[in-house]
């Protein structure tokens, strides 16, 4: 009777994992239900400026760029190379801020920028910028990594509500961003954090 009760809690179980997989709304490489993602098209840009040209995950020009995904799990990684330096800056916005000149420069995105970081550390071109969203815990905490490394000082807490990876660019400025690992990250992302998953609608 005890094995009984045990296998009919097991179906129970296994019944309910299947149903959460066909009604989840994201769904990620790093998941590992590599059928779930056969031909889905790779995380990349979505809205931007009018003034930003964008080839591929490449993008230059002059403002900001977002994700074209969300950030909607709990703890989010992205990567950002410098292929050429400018005036450049990333972090997160919000889906309205898209047309702002730079992250970090009103109320709705959150960022950092190039003059920033290289008062505190050396920046050249092929560097990568790593950022680490986790809104997971309270307040939520928004990192940046240079080359692998966190950079504490430019911590940014207290981001709210639904916001997109962003970049934006200037000055002859041209980043590449890894949004979904899908070509791999340069660096391995922190602990517990994934690349951003691409959202689609319920089954």
């Amino acid at each position: 009777e005890t094995m009984g009760n045990s296998m009919s809690a097991k179906d129970a179980l296994e019944g309910g994992m299947k149903g959460m997989k066909k009604f989840s709304a994201c769904m990620s490489k790093d998941t590992g239900e590599g059928d779930d993602m056969v031909g889905m098209e790779p995380v990349g840009f979505g809205l931007h400026g009018p003034e930003v040209f964008v080839d591929g995950l490449r993008v230059n020009g002059d403002g900001m760029a977002l994700c074209s995904e969300s950030m909607s799990q709990d703890k989010s990684h992205f990567q950002v190379k410098i292929v050429c330096g400018g005036d450049w800056a990333v972090g997160v916005a919000k889906e309205a801020a898209h047309s702002e000149a730079k992250v970090g420069g009103g109320e709705g995105s959150w960022g950092v920028d190039a003059a920033a970081l290289k008062g505190e550390v050396e920046i050249t071109d092929g560097d990568v910028i790593g950022i680490s969203y986790d809104q997971g815990d309270c307040p939520t905490a928004l990192k940046f990594h240079h080359n692998g490394k966190v950079l504490e000082k430019f911590t940014i807490t207290g981001v709210r509500g639904e916001v997109y990876g962003a970049v934006s660019v200037g000055g002859g400025a041209t980043l590449e961003c890894e949004f979904d690992g899908e070509n791999g990250f340069i660096y391995p992302p922190p602990a517990g954090f994934n690349a951003i998953m691409r959202c689609r609608s319920l089954m």
